[in-house]
């Protein structure tokens, strides 16, 4: 469903899966709010350490070397090993512009394609074979009647969704969160003053439902 992407860090430097800890990669739905971000109140409501490392404007795989190297990378936001939790989100930037186009089919299977191969698969079987449970935040919709830049992209990033719900029903230790399950798309409020990133009162909402989700796979 919809939206996207300072590296911010919070309590938790240490990666060790003793403390229980997080670590937050993405993009700007996942940076946006700072300290009252989606993954700062996932991990609050769990009680745990989380290291936000997500930065605004990254790709999942950034065409640039340069701005990958800077953070705008999400595969290259991985910090240390031992985290009991990876949990993140990205695609979005690397569609923006192509959706609805003749190019939109080969960066989308380059995500994640019908077979569940491409970059996001990868990624998150790499933070699997270190121990890590994986959680990846699908996007929400956009506000009803309101268009934005990523309004084309609306029917990639269910392909997306659909996916990665797919892969979720074969790992028991990934989760696959829509984020359009707890965001209404009649309600305003839920947005930030762009229409695309979430507000505040949607981060929350989003975080803590993300908890719940993690709780249930750990249960």
């Amino acid at each position: 469903m919809r939206a996207l992407v300072p590296i911010l860090l919070l309590a938790a430097c240490a990666a060790s899966s003793s403390d229980r800890s997080i670590l937050a990669i993405g993009d700007s739905v996942m940076a946006w709010n700072g300290a009252a971000g989606i993954p700062e109140v996932a991990a609050a409501q769990l009680g745990r350490p989380v290291t936000d490392a997500s930065r605004s404007g990254a790709h999942l795989t950034h065409p640039n070397a340069i701005l990958g190297a800077l953070g705008f990378d999400v595969s290259r936001q991985v910090r240390g090993r031992g985290w009991d939790w990876v949990v993140l989100t990205g695609g979005g930037n690397d569609l923006r512009g192509v959706c609805a186009t003749s190019s939109e089919a080969a960066i989308l299977d380059g995500i994640v394609d019908a077979d569940l191969n491409g970059d996001l698969p990868d990624l998150i079987a790499r933070l699997r074979a270190s121990g890590a449970k994986v959680a990846y935040l699908g996007y929400y919709d956009g506000p009803a009647g309101a268009r934005t830049a990523f309004t084309p992209c609306q029917p990639a990033f269910d392909t997306i969704n659909a996916r990665m719900a797919r892969l979720d029903a074969r790992d028991a230790g990934f989760l696959f969160f829509d984020a359009g399950t707890v965001i209404d798309p009649a309600n305003r409020d839920l947005y930030a003053g762009d229409l695309i990133h979430p507000s505040r009162q949607a981060a929350a909402r989003i975080g803590t439902a993300l908890a719940e989700a993690m709780r249930t796979v750990e249960r």
